[in-house]
């Protein structure tokens, strides 16, 4: 494996924590937004 392969695993992985990471954020603030109505 060389070091381009690795670099582009990490940012792939990186894009798929934030994705992740963004829709959790979203349902919260979702659900957040619907107790305070």
């Amino acid at each position: 494996m060389t070091r381009d392969d690795k670099r582009r695993q990490n940012r792939r992985l990186g894009l798929i924590l934030a994705s992740v990471a963004l829709v959790f954020f979203l349902g919260f603030m979702a659900k957040v937004v619907m107790m305070t109505r």
